[in-house]
């Protein structure tokens, strides 16, 4: 093991420290490998550049799991290093976890939470501090799994969403040293059959969930990351590197394990579905580096020089720092940032990182000037401390006098029945067993997705006046999947079931329609139809000759969109069409909020928030559509930027509410003033408007 006089260290303690204490220090000898330095580095900047949104490094994401097998070797190698010496204690192994993972974690934390007071709006600080409190618990990675998936646009807004990956090391770390001096008994060869037994019954697991479409459990919980972690612990059980092979064998299961790796951050994308058996693609490349590269091969000195090694060394830091750097860039900026502008970002990121690595890192490493007591009382009062101000955060609202005259906060509110009536997934609600609500006599139905949530209520509200009812029903992210199949679990039967029933219910009468359109025109999401969605889908449409035919994407949503609306209309049912409510270009949170607390002004012009051109470019495909429809016999269009706005801008807030409760979905207030402006209030007052496009 690297050690120069007094015990500090030259190299980084991830991948070689030992329990060592007093006079044994320096009896533990680890060897350290300047390649898997440098693997380190090609795991760390493909993640850093995904994150920052650089052409072609799509699948980035994959350096995580690089660093997983990164970790699952070194901490198993160190561990039975340690067992065979007899040195082996769990405080001790405590002790140099807390020593690696938490005095930069602390640092970096306590500048992004600075940050996080003096820049976020309420609602984005109290979520910031209920990701703080996850942190402090080792849970990011379950926290973060409830409340947002990886690869959305929210997310890349969460400064700690990065922290998921260091749960799942945190998880590991409480469990396998325990496991492995449980099952010691056993003798190492029936050890590694457990783990392996084990690393197949994840990896099972995780291709499960992909199949089922659970997106967001497969990538952050453990127990669908826990093989990746264990594939590096098979190495160092296994040690095949020290084994008996030809130098072109070890030079070829280098190239190869590079290459694999460089496929996945080429090729990989947030289309690919991953963790899976996907996920075998980088891991067996870094497997396959880690165990049969060495300092003597090809692969084993390209990583082994001193620029790859220097990165290695930082890369701790360098996760830590760049994922608050840029969710605060995009946080604070309309729009994508320009491509510049992140490359300034990863410049910093690299010298935050560097001075991370000297002044905090380095010195807490150093157990002559950091005892063992120390170490631990400092780590439990750091996080001791986190935690008090995550559930101050949390307890507070966000705090929501930081921004003095912020009149709108309190009105940035969601219906009270989206919790209860809005439904998703498999085990969705039935249309029969759907939220009936306020009157008796039901005879009106909301129907669509979250879009319809709050204009439901809203008219609800309307209706209670003279008792007349509301059926919910609305599916989170569904589209109109009538004629195509829907990724979304439960969506496309959903839609069917929902509108057979509404055809049988005679005593529905009328029916509020609507989705949010643009977003499936964007891009590919997990919502959109299997395999051909990119630019093709499968429709019941055929030729003359009887053969299924293939059309765009967009065209088949349209048919699928119209014969919803013509099996209504003819089921007599009178059809009240939402057109495509306008989208901020910012959280109404941010919308509303001065840049930081030192200034007054919003960052966007709340009340001329969005003009028609940017409504009609991000609509442009369905208002053409929606307009070819005959409106004023039964059908009838209720137009959002039309009844919000003035014909050439729709505003965020209006008559001192905010009309949105995100960038996207209308508040409260927003459907109220929707509803009570459209054709629907209208004929509740018995005075049908002569303009049915109204």
């Amino acid at each position: 093991m690297a050690v120069t006089q007094g015990g500090r260290y030259n190299h980084s303690d991830y991948f070689y420290t030992c329990l060592l204490d007093g006079e044994a220090y320096g009896r533990c000898q680890v060897q350290y490998r300047r390649e898997i330095d440098g693997l380190r580095a090609v795991a760390i900047l493909p993640v850093i550049l995904f994150h920052g949104g650089i052409v072609g490094f799509s699948g980035g994401y994959v350096g995580v799991d690089v660093f997983f097998v990164i970790s699952g070797y070194l901490i198993t190698s160190i561990i039975l290093e340690e067992i065979k010496k007899d040195q082996f204690s769990i405080i001790g192994f405590y002790e140099r976890r807390a020593r690696r993972i938490l005095p930069a974690l602390c640092a970096v934390v306590l500048f992004t939470t600075i940050a996080a007071f003096l820049l976020l709006p309420a609602d984005a600080l109290k979520s910031y501090s209920q990701s703080l409190v996850s942190v402090a618990s080792f849970s990011s990675n379950i926290f973060f799994y409830m409340t947002s998936g990886y690869f959305s646009g929210a997310s890349e807004k969460k400064p700690l969403l990065h922290t998921w990956s260091l749960a799942v090391e945190e998880q590991y770390y409480l469990i396998f040293p325990v496991l492995i001096i449980a099952l010691w008994f056993l003798g190492k060869k029936r050890i590694t059959l457990v783990i392996a037994l084990i690393s197949v019954a994840s990896l099972s697991f995780s291709q499960y969930l992909s199949q089922i479409n659970a997106v967001d459990a497969n990538f952050y919980l453990i127990f669908s990351r826990a093989w990746e972690l264990l594939s590096g612990s098979l190495i160092a059980f296994l040690k095949p590197h020290s084994q008996t092979m030809k130098k072109r064998e070890k030079e070829s299961a280098g190239i190869a394990g590079l290459l694999l790796i460089f496929y996945s951050i080429l090729f990989f994308d947030n289309k690919t579905p991953f963790p899976s058996l996907y996920a075998l693609i980088p891991v067996m490349g870094a497997v396959a580096i880690i165990a049969f590269t060495d300092a003597d091969t090809y692969i084993g000195r390209f990583l082994g020089n001193k620029i790859f090694v220097g990165i290695g060394l930082i890369s701790y830091s360098l996760y830590l720092w760049h994922q608050p750097l840029f969710a605060f860039l995009r946080l604070k900026t309309i729009g994508e940032p320009e491509p510049k502008i992140f490359m300034a970002a990863i410049i910093t990121t690299f010298l935050l990182a560097y001075l991370s690595y000297r002044f905090v890192e380095k010195p807490f490493r150093n157990r002559v000037t950091v005892s063992k007591a120390s170490i631990f009382r400092y780590s439990g009062l750091s996080l001791a401390v986190m935690l008090l101000v995550g559930l101050s955060g949390h307890i507070g609202n966000g705090f929501e006098k930081r921004f003095a005259g912020n009149e709108y906060v309190e009105t940035i509110e969601f219906s009270p029945k989206r919790d209860e009536c809005h439904t998703s997934g498999n085990n969705y609600l039935k249309p029969s067993e759907s939220c009936r609500y306020f009157g008796t006599n039901v005879t009106w139905a909301a129907f669509g997705d979250s879009h319809i949530v709050e204009p439901g209520f809203a008219l609800a509200k309307l209706l209670e006046k003279d008792g007349t009812g509301l059926l919910h029903l609305t599916f989170s992210g569904c589209p109109p999947a009538l004629l195509f199949d829907a990724k979304r679990p439960g969506c496309s039967q959903w839609i069917k079931e929902s509108l057979t029933y509404l055809e049988n219910n005679e005593s529905i009468e009328n029916v509020l329609l609507g989705f949010r359109y643009s977003i499936y025109f964007k891009t590919e999401l997990p919502e959109l139809p299997h395999k051909s969605a990119r630019k093709y889908v499968m429709t019941k449409s055929a030729d003359n000759s009887g053969n299924a035919v293939l059309e765009s994407f967009q065209e088949t949503y349209w048919k699928s969109l119209s014969e919803i609306i013509e099996r209504l209309l003819k089921a007599g049912k009178n059809v009240y069409l939402l057109y495509p409510i306008p989208e901020l270009p910012v959280h109404i949170g941010s919308a509303i909020t001065p840049f930081s607390v030192f200034s007054d002004k919003p960052i966007i012009d709340i009340e001329r928030s969005i003009s028609s051109q940017q409504y009609f470019n991000q609509n442009g495909f369905i208002l053409n559509k929606l307009n070819t429809l005959h409106y004023g016999n039964k059908l009838y269009a209720i137009k959002p930027f039309d009844i919000l706005g003035n014909g050439e801008y729709s505003p965020a807030v209006s008559n001192n509410r905010a009309l949105y409760f995100d960038d996207n979905h209308l508040s409260i207030s927003g459907a109220n003033l929707l509803i009570m402006n459209s054709v629907v209030a209208d004929h509740r007052r018995n005075k049908p408007t002569t303009d049915p496009n109204y």
